[in-house]
């Protein structure tokens, strides 16, 4: 295979493997025992391990080797799903999410940033914001598969005294993902482009340098806001969609979870191909994306919160994952045209730790809050959060600056 169908291979992987997970979820954490309002904290708790970890973790894939790296990663989710398949109660469960954390931290900007490399050494950066939508409906496209299997392997595949029907989705998944670490040499033949041996001096200096870049430059700082405003809205759909659902209609069968799931990550086929669609029809630039997608993503998320009935609920939360996925294409191309190769890892690292630091204000402050009120009131209140920055970005943006 050409370099193109090896990362879409990758990422087709990833996505089957993970949306067999995602699937279930939520009716994984409540069947371990899990309160409604704890789901969020156990999110948090990702979010703050990944956050935690990110940054020097980029660095090192900068200096040490994205695949390297890369690799490390796939071992700790192995390690994480092995884990919670014997998780019993809220604790065990949240040293399972601390696991998970660490794994995305370690994975955060390696394969991206590689293959952005080997793009534009081959001449083709030109093409970057296509091949990035076509390695996102990639993975969308796998999650969607994985998502359907991931509805009927409960019950199809026979019980396990002591464990709940989900536990076989982890099972699956983890055979899945050691298949997938076990292919990456051939995936990624082109190999390693830096082989330098980080040592603590070497990645100071660089997670310094990005930093610096972060403050300094004004595109930069913006798509940061971006990300955080971004995150805000997707750490509390991911986390209380299912339990919402339920609210809806009762226990719902584990197969209407895996079609739902499916549903939204065929979305997210859509979202980079109509984005790409968008941008060529009517001329807009990346950056004329990411101010206009915010407004999208607030009416989104404030349709979804208002839906008391199953079908307009779904189509809500679909279309929630079709406005999150038309994100990153122009925000990636962006951010990775004004980085360069040295340092692209890293700053690929800052942009998904503000974005899960969105998150995990979510997951925390607004998990208090769900306990307090309710999940579609809260889903409210970060609708009006989303349309205050995203108006705030196009007043500030109208005033003269360095952009």
């Amino acid at each position: 295979m050409n370099f193109k169908a090896r990362l879409i291979t990758h990422e087709l992987f990833s996505g089957v493997t993970f949306g067999i997970f995602l699937a279930v979820q939520g009716m994984f954490i409540l069947e371990k025992g899990v309160e409604v309002w704890q789901i969020g904290l156990l999110f948090g708790a990702v979010v703050v391990s990944t956050a935690a970890f990110e940054l020097p973790f980029g660095a090192l894939a900068d200096i040490h080797g994205r695949i390297k790296v890369y690799r490390i990663s796939r071992v700790v989710v192995l390690l994480a799903l092995a884990s919670a398949i014997f998780a019993f109660n809220f604790w065990f469960l949240l040293g399972v999410m601390v696991l998970l954390g660490l794994a995305e931290a370690l994975n955060s900007g390696t394969i991206d940033a590689w293959y952005v490399e080997q793009i534009k050494t081959d001449g083709n950066g030109e093409k970057l914001q296509s091949y990035i939508s076509t390695f996102q409906a990639s993975m969308a496209a796998g999650l969607t598969v994985g998502a359907i299997a991931g509805g009927y392997i409960p019950n199809i595949l026979p019980a396990i005294d002591g464990f709940p029907p989900t536990t076989w989705n982890l099972i699956v998944a983890a055979s899945l993902g050691t298949t997938h670490l076990l292919l990456t040499p051939y995936l990624f033949s082109e190999g390693e482009s830096r082989t330098q041996t980080a040592n603590k001096h070497e990645l100071v200096k660089q997670i310094g340098a990005a930093v610096r870049f972060s403050i300094t430059h004004p595109i930069i700082r913006d798509l940061l806001l971006v990300g955080a405003t971004l995150g805000l809205a997707m750490v509390i759909i991911e986390a209380y969609w299912q339990p919402r659902l339920i609210q809806i209609v009762g226990e719902p069968s584990y197969a209407v979870l895996g079609w739902a799931t499916a549903g939204y990550f065929a979305m997210a086929i859509i979202g980079p191909m109509l984005i790409s669609f968008i941008a060529d029809k009517f001329n807009a630039s990346p950056a004329v994306q990411v101010k206009v997608l915010p407004f999208i993503l607030a009416l989104g998320m404030y349709v979804i919160a208002i839906q008391t009935t199953l079908g307009p609920f779904l189509a809500a939360y679909m279309a929630m994952m079709l406005f999150i996925s038309m994100f990153n294409p122009p925000a990636m191309t962006m951010l990775n045209n004004e980085t360069s190769d040295d340092i692209r890892s890293t700053m690929q690292s800052i942009f998904s730790l503000v974005l899960r630091g969105g998150g995990a204000i979510s997951a925390f402050v607004f998990s208090g809050l769900i306990k307090r009120w309710d999940i579609t009131t809260v889903w409210q209140m970060i609708a009006v959060i989303v349309l205050i920055v995203a108006l705030f970005r196009v007043i500030r943006s109208r005033k003269p600056s360095a952009e």
